[in-house]
């Protein structure tokens, strides 16, 4: 009788550590869509314009009190720019890892900041280009969105700032002029474990 009285109260107290768990850890999914361009190619004669690509990955949230959380994010992404004066646009594509710190209101709606650490994966879709392309990238990324508690559905805007170097230009004249990333992201969140929820 004691022995059962006993499993039963770590039972549930396993029980009662696991929700807690629950719900201050989510795990989700996310994509998007991606407009990207690249600044410091117009320096070098290559006229850019915007490139629209995509965005998928998932994420782990960390609610670090009732306001704030924190945020890394696993996500495979298609940036890069349209260039005017090329044989080909100049696509890229990355394994990205943001980590994000959130501010969330009580109803929702977050501000996010982070840092953003990013390896470019597979071929460089442009032939001038693919030999001056770096295979990492260091950003800065802010945005704003809306995830209601209740409900495992949320969208998100965020803007990524590239710091580091993307690529150079090692042509003639042109030797050692560099350019960066610039992508607007707009995402929509799909929750699938954890509560979600606030600690009080």
């Amino acid at each position: 009788m004691q022995k059962n009285f006993c499993k039963l109260m770590l039972s549930g107290l396993a029980l009662f550590l696991t929700s807690s768990l629950f719900a201050q850890i989510s795990v989700g999914a996310k994509g998007g869509l991606n407009v990207s361009n690249l600044s410091g190619l117009n320096e070098a004669d290559y006229e850019t314009k915007a490139l629209v690509g995509f965005h998928v990955g998932g994420y782990v949230t960390f609610n670090l009190g009732r306001n704030f959380a924190l945020q890394p994010e696993l996500l495979y992404s298609t940036q890069g720019a349209k260039l005017e004066n090329a044989t080909e646009d100049l696509k890229l594509n990355y394994f990205n890892i943001p980590v994000v710190v959130k501010f969330l209101t009580n109803n929702g709606f977050y501000v996010e900041a982070g840092p953003q650490l990013g390896f470019q994966v597979g071929s460089v879709d442009n032939t001038d280009l693919a030999d001056d392309v770096k295979n990492s990238d260091f950003s800065m990324v802010g945005g704003i969105g809306f995830q209601p508690t209740k409900s495992a559905f949320g969208i998100g805007a965020r803007y990524n700032v590239g710091l580091g170097t993307a690529g150079e230009v090692n042509q003639g004249s042109l030797d050692g002029a560099d350019y960066k990333n610039g992508v607007f992201q707009l995402s929509l969140y799909w929750r699938l474990l954890g509560g979600g929820k606030l600690k009080k």
